[in-house]
């Protein structure tokens, strides 16, 4: 199955946290039920200022709170999963990213844009 992850920005209740919980369980659980795994779940910030007014199904927001989730799963599952963002009120916006196929390609070294050992540092 092929690693992904989703960034996503979600509106700030600023009464209560149970959207973002309720957002989250209902991913990780259409990923858990369908054989996928979450690898990792990661916290970017809550209530923050977003870069510029976000207009999501007839409602402007200026704050929201982000977060981003890696995990294992099928492409089909991932239609379903960006459907299921599309219809949820509660998610301004929201990216997902394929960042690898197999397992070992997460190691590969990437060629760096500069060669070091030819620049000569002792002019």
């Amino acid at each position: 199955m092929p690693l992904y992850e989703l960034f996503c920005i979600a509106v700030h209740n600023p009464a209560s946290s149970v959207n973002l919980r309720s957002v989250i369980n209902s991913l990780s659980n259409q990923i858990h039920t369908t054989g996928g795994v979450v690898r990792d779940m990661k916290n970017l910030g809550i209530n923050l200022t977003l870069p510029q007014r976000m207009r999501r199904m007839r409602q402007y927001h200026t704050r929201g709170d982000h977060f981003l989730m890696t995990f294992d799963t099928s492409p089909i599952v991932l239609k379903r999963l960006d459907e299921t963002l599309r219809r949820d009120p509660s998610i301004i916006r929201w990216t997902l990213l394929k960042k690898a196929t197999k397992v070992k390609d997460l190691n590969k070294q990437l060629n760096p844009s500069v060669d070091y050992a030819s620049i000569d540092i002792r002019k």
